[in-house]
Order: C-alpha cells, then structure tokens, then sequence
C-alpha cells in the first residue's frame, strides 16, 4: 500500500483519507487505524515484521475523515471479531437503515445481518445480489478463520479489478499489483466472489 501511494504514475488513485490495517501478533488479531495517510504516519513501521491480514488505505467519498470511519471496520458477530474493508461507494436503500456514517460501515453490517455461518459463502452471494446502484461492491471480510473476497463493480476495471497471488503464506489480494513481490498476478473476474482458508 505504502508503495502504491508513492508511485507517480498512480496519483489519480491517491487514498488520503486515514489508513488501517489488521495484522497477527503473537497469535492474536489486533487493529491498527489512523487518520492520516499512509504514507505520513510513523505507525505503518510497525507492520514490516507482522503477518497482515487486511490493509485498506481510505480515499473518502461518503462520510468525515475521522477515525470511526476508517477501515478495517470491527464487529462482533455469534461471539467472534469480523473484520471488513470495502472500496467503493453505494446508493442503495437496503443499506440505508443500517447505523453508520459512511456506506461502507452499513454495507458491513448490512451483510453481517445476513451472514448465515453455516453457509457463509452462499449467504453473501445472495445478500450481495440483491444490491445495486453502486460503483464497487468491493469488499474483504474475515474472522481470521476464512477471508471472504467480493470483486464486483459496475465502472472503472482500472481501477476495481481486484488482482490475486497464491503465495506460500496464503493468498495475497491487491487492488494493484505490485511488481516487486511477483510479476504474475492475476485478475479477478468482475462478479467474483470467493472465499480462502487463513493459514
């Protein structure tokens, strides 16, 4: 992410809306998020030596820049913390009577709503069906068990395509390849909803 934010040729794409990561530490999640931008804040250091779970780095189009607003968003759910990032901006009344000020934190609990743990991949598609009137739909959720991955988005593939590496570690999505960790990324299909086992 810090790299992205430095790369020139990417300045369209500048996210300085307050940035956020969920990462491992000795065996437990823990949350880091930050009103500043990545590439301002000290607190990114922590993360070189540390397993990252989400990283989400905020360009706000609804809602204040302020720290209840950045991503990863947390949530207990039948007694377990969730943990969301999404990209993109919605307009559909279905999220409307969640609470929240931003379309992202009641698109999560929007979601979360209709999670069905038993089949919590199928419970999504549908909920994810049901919307529309958006940008991107574009979304990660995890329980640190299994990473749920939405790549849906109804303009700019530039700019929503979701893009995937199967790495030793485990799966490593990005919504811009970066070139130093591998030359062979690829792409998600737009409407592609998949799931992954954490290691």
């Amino acid at each position: 992410m810090y790299l992205i934010e430095h790369n020139t040729t990417l300045s369209e794409f500048n996210h300085p809306g307050g940035w956020g990561a969920v990462y491992k530490e000795r065996g437990s999640f823990e949350l880091y998020r930050s009103v500043r931008p990545c590439w301002q804040d000290n607190g990114i250091k922590r993360l070189k030596e540390r397993k990252i779970i989400l990283m989400h780095a905020r360009r706000a189009s609804l809602g204040q820049v302020s720290l209840g607003n950045v991503h990863p968003f947390t949530l207990e759910h039948n007694g377990k913390s969730l943990y969301f990032c999404h990209n993109g901006t919605i307009d559909h009344p279905a999220i409307a009577g969640y609470t929240g000020e931003t379309d992202s934190e009641r698109y999560f609990r929007f979601l979360l709503h209709r999670l069905d743990m038993n089949d919590p991949l199928a419970s999504i598609k549908a909920a994810v069906n049901t919307l529309h009137d958006y940008s991107s739909l574009n979304a990660f959720l995890t329980n640190g068990d299994k990473l749920y991955v939405i790549n849906r988005y109804t303009k700019a593939p530039r700019y929503y395509t979701l893009y995937l590496q199967q790495d030793a570690n485990g799966p490593i999505i990005l919504s811009e390849p970066l070139l130093d960790v591998a030359t062979d990324w690829e792409p998600l299909e737009n409407g592609q909803i998949i799931a992954f086992g954490m290691p």
